[in-house]
């Protein structure tokens, strides 16, 4: 029986890559100099690529089997983005997970608590939409925890590779197990979120940046971060990056707490990235983590301590990824909640026991926007009602639907006249990264305040450049003008405007390689559920000339003005052009009057610049995702030595 008023020694590893003999001779190392520790978690590749060509791969697999191997530790292996070999599956098909002595194969998805109390929930591979059966094989793919398979059809043919993945109703399946979980834990000891740690391959998105960490991701996944910010874990390690991370801790709410009386603390979670143990390219890279934890469940039933909250927490990076609803479609997953919500959470029962519960996992706050927390208890309620200062909220004061300084609540730029919360408008906004379904296959590059993508339907189809060259600037921030941070005094705005002139000049740079101009504009019509943009679409040099003229005839044929600045009303819309023959800055003012006005006036320009009238309209214009991805390949190749995202 574990001792619960001692926290659980756990170590995590990344990627092994076959050579287990090897491997587990440095566990036993660890073990003797850190430990003893309970239990081992791998959550990276347990086998190396090369296995099919391996015969003492082959031979130490075979080991495994007959227990032959010393596995000096309780290792559970979630299964990483290389599928094992079938014989490894059936083992622990038929020993409900167990491969050999001390070794569990966490295959798919699920939530696991070890002897010691330590409650895991994992998710192995990398999110696909779309898995393919293996040929023959319909019995296992159908069941939900077998890991999925899908094909890398970007890929020729003859390079493409069979990786291993989850999709929507694998996240659908485990968010649900885990609101399982919370809600038997509540009704035991009133705890709240109730998993100690999340395992993935994938690493979350949006968390790790250029400023933030020396080595930045390459595959981040926001379906991840959408996972991590569901089940709010207290630790997360992820593996595919291959390279040792330690993000700050970062807490959901004050409400949220671990332990009771004077033990209880604010509930937090650290994101650990992990090295891979055998690739002697980055053999550097820390591929193991140890820790002391105490079981959430424990600490809630006051048997263990809490620990203490960090002093170096920050607020929540995945604050707009906490949202059920606004991420899976679906009806299976909306039910099996409202099943166990009414199962488990009525209102007189928790009367009675002088506390509410929890709320559900699709629940998100409507005055801070976060989960975790109802309404009534949010830590923000009351701070609209200090006392103003000419107007003014207090300095130490922050948006809680912005989470910006310098306004209140009730003024911020981004509330939705609809009654909609800012998470609602990102996480169904076409160009916020927070959405999961923002369309990933026209990304080009992603800086730390803006990103460029190819446009969907491109004006320009082949042409000089390659991949046409029509892209598009837009601010990872959710934001409705460029103006409103042109115009701003912050550091985020400055931080913000610089990068945008960054990507700006980069493009432009590249145009000019093949004798081109941009010509760029943005369409704004300063409401808060549209996020702005700059347009960039490549205009031979000799046609430069004719931007200005054929902007006259256009305006004067709709009845437009132009002008050489904003409009007055900051809350009047505006089409702003840079006339590529001089650099000058023209306007056309967009009032709340003008229903008329033709959102596609800027391609419409470019289109009778280019000689091209027949393209005016995108939706014409679209094309398969496999062109897609060919040509924002070609322009990815040719702007490489422009985008100074690119560390080689």
């Amino acid at each position: 029986m574990a001792d619960l008023t001692k926290p659980a020694k756990v170590l995590v590893v990344g990627s092994v890559n076959g050579r287990l003999t090897e491997f587990f001779t440095k566990i036993k190392k660890l073990d003797a100099k850190y430990g003893p520790f309970s239990v081992l978690l791998i959550t990276g590749n347990l086998l190396s690529s090369t296995y099919d060509d391996d015969d003492l791969a082959k031979a130490e697999v075979e080991s495994l089997l007959k227990n032959e191997l010393n596995v000096p530790l309780m290792t559970y292996v979630v299964v990483g983005d290389r599928h094992l070999p079938q014989r490894l599956y059936d083992r622990a098909d038929l020993k409900s997970g167990e491969i050999c002595s001390n070794m569990v194969l966490l295959s798919g998805h699920g939530v696991l608590q070890t002897s010691e109390g330590v409650k895991i929930a994992y998710i192995g591979g990398r999110y696909h939409s779309k898995l393919l059966q293996e040929p023959n094989d319909a019995d296992v793919a159908s069941e939900p925890n077998v890991p999925g398979t899908y094909t890398d059809s970007i890929l020729p043919p003859e390079k493409s590779t069979t990786s291993v993945a989850f999709d929507e109703t694998a996240i659908a399946d485990l968010i649900t197990q885990v609101a399982a979980e919370n809600e038997k834990a509540f009704l035991k000891t009133q705890a709240q979120p109730s998993i100690d740690v999340l395992l993935t391959f994938d690493w979350p998105y949006g968390v790790v940046s250029a400023s933030t960490s020396p080595s930045t991701t390459h595959s981040a996944s926001n379906k991840v971060s959408f996972v991590a910010a569901s089940i709010m874990p207290r630790y997360h390690f992820a593996a595919s990056e291959g390279v040792f991370y330690e993000c700050l801790p970062w807490k959901y709410s004050d409400r949220i707490k671990v332990g009771r009386g004077q033990e209880a603390i604010t509930h937090f979670t650290r994101l650990i990235g992990l090295g891979s143990v055998n690739e002697s390219e980055r053999e550097k890279e820390r591929w193991f983590y140890a820790m002391n934890i105490s079981p959430l469940n424990y600490a809630s039933q006051g048997k263990a301590g809490a620990g203490e909250t960090p002093k170096n927490c920050t607020t929540n990076p995945l604050y707009r990824f906490g949202r059920l609803s606004s991420t899976l479609d679906s009806k299976i997953l909306a039910k099996t909640l409202a099943g166990i919500d009414s199962a488990h959470g009525s209102d007189a029962k928790d009367a009675d026991r002088g506390r509410h519960a929890p709320p559900p996992l699709s629940y998100l706050c409507r005055c801070c926007s976060q989960p975790g927390h109802w309404i009534q208890d949010c830590p923000a309620k009351g701070l609209s009602k200090k006392p103003r200062v000419n107007g003014a909220p207090p300095a130490d004061y922050v948006c809680h639907m912005c989470q910006k300084p310098g306004h209140w609540r009730a003024d911020c730029p981004t509330s939705v006249p609809d009654g909609s919360s800012a998470a609602d408008v990102h996480a169904k906004c076409w160009f916020c990264l927070a959405n999961p379904d923002v369309d990933q296959n026209l990304m080009v590059a992603i800086g730390d305040e803006a990103y460029v993508a190819m446009a969907k339907g491109a004006l320009v189809a082949g042409g000089t450049i390659p991949g046409g060259g029509h892209v598009l600037i837009v601010p990872i921030v959710h934001i409705d003008s460029l103006r409103r941070a042109r115009e701003g005094d912050s550091e985020a705005d400055r931080s913000l405007c610089s990068e945008v002139e960054q990507w700006t000049s980069a493009i432009s740079s590249l145009f000019a390689e093949f004798g081109c101009v941009p010509l760029t504009f943005e369409t704004c019509r300063c409401l808060p559920h549209v996020h702005t943009m700059l347009q960039m679409i490549p205009i031979p040099q000799a046609k430069a000339a004719d931007v200005r003229q054929v902007l006259e005839d256009m305006c004067r044929a709709d009845g437009l003005s132009i002008s050489s600045g904003y409009p007055p009303g900051k809350s009047d819309g505006y089409l702003a052009i840079n006339d590529p023959a001089d650099n000058s800055q023209l306007f056309i003012p967009i009032t709340r009057t003008s229903r008329s006005f033709n959102l596609q006036f800027g391609r419409k320009l470019a289109a009778h610049v280019l000689g091209v009238p027949e393209r005016e309209e995108w939706k014409k214009c679209v094309v398969p995702e496999s062109v897609e991805a060919a040509e924002r390949d070609r322009f990815i190749a040719a702007f490489a030595k422009h985008d100074f995202t690119r560390s080689d």
